[in-house]
């Protein structure tokens, strides 16, 4: 599929497709906030009986641990988490869940106690996790579960009790690892709907203008033609200057269709005016003007509007000299040269040629017939008159 440039004032999603999921977004911190709220409510609530200053430290100490973690990976806003924080923060949450875990007293054990770290667990390997980074939360998952066997043999709940109380980590990171997997092609899907899009846009924007150019074309025939028809249908019978003016419209009507580079009022008046005066102008169109197309002729940063107000200028000139034939040739060359347009004006004693190029410079070649001394070429390109 062929790419189409994005306008300057599209949305980039790129910027979008480096954080699918939020992370980072203030809603999350928001909720991460409340879930601090609950899991030092619920510690102090499960753990009031216990009067160990030593065990409220290591509480305290697991807690903190958990939210430089959380910290570190709300900082980064990108999908992908860089390989060292990844590991930094795994090794935080683990070290916040034993130091949570390894204080407990068999006296005042409650399962309870051990939930608020054990979710925090859970909940930061997810996350972890969904920045594409399993590995380091399946690794952390397994440790975690490894220390809290070893905590709870320590304080004497057993192997089994205190490993048992991480299990439940286990298909959350299930969950957010298939949903990880998934999620990686979405990138890409999101540029290749954008880019439909715009390609979509694109081809509707030029049906729009296509439609508007024929309607334009059919306007001006309208205008040009009808009058000179209904005579026709009327049975008028046209003088020799009627006869003139409609080959003049005839003429002008053609050079909309065949040189739409060229089309500008200013500029269909002055042919106007020298073809009635029995100038043969040709106006052709190769295409270089499309991209610079203006119809302002004072528009001093077109290229385009240059080369129809250096064609305004030649026939000017031509009209205010009494020749009443000769030929004005104005053609727009093909696209990717240097020189955008020419103007060839052989009109009396004297023959001129008009280079317009790519950067707004203009050359001009006057040579009087019969001079055979080219000499006098102007070291172009020049400043405009």
């Amino acid at each position: 599929m062929n790419s189409h440039p994005m306008p300057e004032e599209a949305i980039d999603l790129d910027a979008t497709t480096e954080n699918l999921f939020g992370l980072g977004s203030p809603l999350l911190v928001r909720a991460l906030l409340v879930f601090a709220l609950i899991y030092v409510a619920v510690t102090i609530g499960a753990g009031w009986q216990i009067r160990s200053v030593g065990t409220w430290v290591a509480l305290t100490a697991g807690f903190v641990l958990f939210v430089v973690a959380t910290s570190l990976l709300m900082r980064y806003g990108r999908t992908t988490l860089p390989w060292g924080t990844a590991a930094v923060v795994t090794v935080l949450t683990v070290a916040g869940l034993a130091m949570s875990f390894w204080t407990l007293s068999l006296d005042t054990y409650l399962t309870l106690q051990t939930t608020p770290a054990s979710s925090a667990l859970t909940i930061i390997l997810a996350m972890v996790v969904l920045y594409r980074r399993p590995l380091f939360a399946w690794v952390g998952a397994f440790c975690a579960t490894g220390l809290a066997a070893v905590t709870g043999q320590m304080i004497g709940i057993g192997y089994a009790v205190g490993a048992g109380n991480t299990l439940f980590c286990y298909p959350v990171l299930v969950l957010a690892t298939l949903f990880g997997l998934m999620a990686i092609p979405m990138p890409d899907r999101l540029r290749s709907l954008r880019e439909q899009a715009f390609a979509q846009a694109a081809e509707e924007a030029a049906t729009a203008a296509s439609a508007d150019e024929r309607r334009r074309q059919l306007e001006r025939l309208d205008a040009g033609a009808r009058p000179i028809l209904e005579q026709i249908v009327g049975g008028h019978e046209f003088g020799p200057e009627e006869a003139r003016d409609v080959r003049l419209t005839e003429a002008q009507l053609r050079d909309t269709i065949r040189a739409p580079g060229w089309d500008a009022p200013e500029v269909a008046e002055s042919v106007w005016a020298v073809r009635r005066r029995g100038v043969s102008v040709r106006l052709l169109d190769d295409g270089a003007l499309d991209d610079y197309a203006s119809d302002d002729l004072g528009d001093e940063s077109s290229p385009g509007s240059l080369a129809r107000r250096m064609l305004v200028e030649e026939l000017t000139a031509v009209e205010s000299t009494s020749a009443a034939h000769g030929s004005v040739t104005a053609r727009i060359l093909p696209a990717g040269r240097d020189v955008l347009a020419s103007i060839v004006v052989d009109v009396g004693l004297r023959m001129r040629r008009v280079e317009i190029h790519r950067d707004s410079g203009v050359s001009v070649d006057a040579t009087p017939v019969g001079d055979v001394d080219t000499s006098g070429t102007a070291p172009g390109p020049v400043a405009p008159a």
